[in-house]
């Protein structure tokens, strides 16, 4: 995720958490595969959103939009805890070539979270398994940002949840790996399960439900001027 911000404003902005607005702008994701995401995010934050509305932005189509400017429009038009899903390019402003183009990214000035698809695709999705494959990736960077939303931070290391698999909130090192490297490594790595020390602050906070058997209990800084986006690349 990247955080499109002014200040940091942690805890302050979790508000209204238990219902999540997840928002289609663009046409890659079934209407059927984004109740998939949407459940296994339930199941993921189990105890902390409670449930998930659909709904579909009716906006021009565009390749790549701002960011920082999209999250601004979600929290006019619908408020509230809301994930934005887009297949256009999240662009900042950042002159890094690494930085500027991003997987997702979460305003901490409120409670919106955007994720782009567009990097997500495997060379063709031609089948059921690269489908399948396309929308696991979708749903774990949706979890990085949402849990961006719940206040949870990024893992500078690999941290594993119970069942091996990594965090979601595990962030790797962008540069070390470049895009396709990066969602081969770290994005493919990642389950759908927290580690104990996100369970423990989901639980603190917001009362998070968690299994001991089987289910446990997508970043980089960049600055710009007076803004820093702060997030998974």
């Amino acid at each position: 995720m990247i955080l499109l911000n002014m200040r940091e404003k942690g805890t302050e902005m979790l508000e209204n958490t238990s219902v999540l607005h997840i928002v289609r702008a663009g046409s890659d994701i079934t209407y059927s595969s984004l109740k998939v995401i949407g459940n296994r995010i339930l199941d993921a934050f189990r105890g902390t959103i409670q449930e998930f509305k659909l709904t579909r932005h009716k906006a021009p189509v565009v390749d790549s939009i701002d960011a920082y400017f999209l999250t601004k429009v979600l929290d006019q038009e619908y408020g509230g805890h809301v994930l934005g899903i887009t297949d256009a390019d999240l662009r900042t402003n950042d002159t890094d070539a690494f930085y500027n183009c991003i997987f997702g990214g979460k305003n901490p000035q409120n409670d919106v979270a955007v994720v782009s698809t567009k990097m997500l695709y495997t060379d063709r999705i031609d089948s059921n398994k690269a489908y399948k494959l396309f929308i696991d990736r979708t749903l774990k960077v949706s979890l990085h940002e949402v849990g961006h939303n719940l206040g949870l931070t990024d893992h500078a290391a690999y941290q594993t949840a119970q069942d091996g698999t990594l965090c979601p909130m595990s962030r790797g090192e962008y540069n070390k790996f470049g895009y396709i490297g990066y969602i081969r490594a770290i994005i493919d790595g990642r389950g759908t399960n927290f580690c104990d020390e996100c369970v423990y602050f989901l639980t603190k906070l917001h009362g998070h439900k968690h299994a001991i058997d089987g289910l446990v209990k997508d970043g980089l800084d960049s600055k710009t001027g007076s803004k820093r986006f702060r997030g998974l690349n």
